[in-house]
């Protein structure tokens, strides 16, 4: 997991909660741990919604990812170039297999392996054998039917 992820893991790890209002979210980067101005913690919050590191719902914001299981510096003290840098597409194949193995415990090894038994076995692409796995281990990823179907039929 990158810095990004690390810092939206501590801000919901010590809020000590899975939902979080916009405001609290924003509140916590800038003024409880003081990484960043108001509006740069606005851009943090807009570049996890980017990037489907978090979802929001109704005014609510919740990571996408196990946010208890990732890893985070006792020291962390994020730069402000993480906010400007520039969105870069995370592929598809990897973001799955982040989800799987922050989910379930297993290594990102394990989990890859896992989707080529299933894609060799099945006969389909990559990300449909995410989907079966994820599927098989009761992790959701419904965010990511739509753009899996793309990939696939762009094939």
């Amino acid at each position: 997991m990158g810095t990004i992820e690390q810092v939206l893991a501590l801000i919901f790890r010590r809020k000590g909660k899975g939902v979080l209002s916009e405001k609290e979210f924003v509140f916590s980067a800038s003024i409880d741990y003081r990484w960043y101005t108001p509006r740069e913690a606005q851009r943090l919050l807009e570049l996890g919604l980017e990037r489907k590191l978090l979802v929001k719902t109704d005014g609510f914001i919740r990571p996408t990812f196990d946010y208890r299981k990732v890893e985070v510096p006792p020291d962390l003290r994020p730069a402000k170039e993480i906010l400007e840098e520039e969105h870069v597409e995370v592929p598809l194949f990897s973001i799955m297999v982040s989800r799987i193995a922050s989910s379930s415990g297993m290594s990102k090894r394990e989990v890859v392996a896992r989707i080529n038994k299933l894609q060799e076995r099945l006969e389909v692409e990559v990300e449909a054998a995410g989907l079966v796995l994820a599927r098989e281990l009761h992790i959701s990823m419904e965010d990511l039917l739509s753009r899996a179907k793309e990939e696939i039929l762009t094939r």
